[in-house]
């Protein structure tokens, strides 16, 4: 029986899991690293917000295109409450606005997500990011508005460490120059 036990466990797919987070002023990373069998991948998130308010973060992968070829692209999440909607409606015009006078657009995508609850995104999926994440990088915060309304102050605090944690962490270079 313990023969059949260890050759059972010898022939499970290899999947090694590890999992890192840093914290810089208002930004956190997360680093999750995963074992395919054939290469190690790891995904690289930046955030800012979340506690019932919205997400503002940046994603990559070391299986990604990167800098300077392709720069992550800051996307806003938000969830509401059951049987309420969200701030963001679906294909509604969403403003991203540095401090610093910087303005890039996008639409938002609304819907109910598995567990009932309504959900919008807005990504800024640009055909180059750079100027965003440079407008990022010499705010101090960034308001998301819609409909004339804000959705959403994200502090800029810490996104500079946060953004180059996030790129070295996935193998990627820091500069937003």
């Amino acid at each position: 029986m313990l023969r059949l036990l260890i050759l059972a466990l010898a022939t499970l797919p290899l999947q090694a899991q590890a999992q890192f987070y840093w914290e810089y002023d208002d930004w956190q990373v997360w680093v999750e690293e995963t074992d395919t069998g054939e290469d190690l991948r790891r995904s690289c998130t930046a955030w800012t917000g979340g506690d019932g308010e919205p997400v503002l973060r940046l994603e990559i992968s070391n299986g990604d295109a990167g800098p300077p070829y392709v720069y992550p692209y800051p996307s806003l999440s938000e969830t509401a409450p059951r049987h309420y909607k969200t701030q963001m409606q679906d294909g509604q015009h969403v403003q991203f606005v540095t401090d610093t006078g910087a303005v890039f657009s996008t639409t938002a995508e609304a819907r109910f997500n598995e567990e009932g609850l309504f959900e919008a995104h807005a990504v800024l999926n640009l055909a180059d990011n750079l100027p965003t994440l440079q407008a990022m990088k010499q705010g101090s915060h960034m308001e998301i508005r819609t409909g004339g309304n804000m959705v959403f102050r994200a502090s800029l605090a810490g996104f500079t460490a946060a953004y180059g944690k996030m790129m070295d962490s996935c193998g990627f270079s820091l500069s937003l120059d």
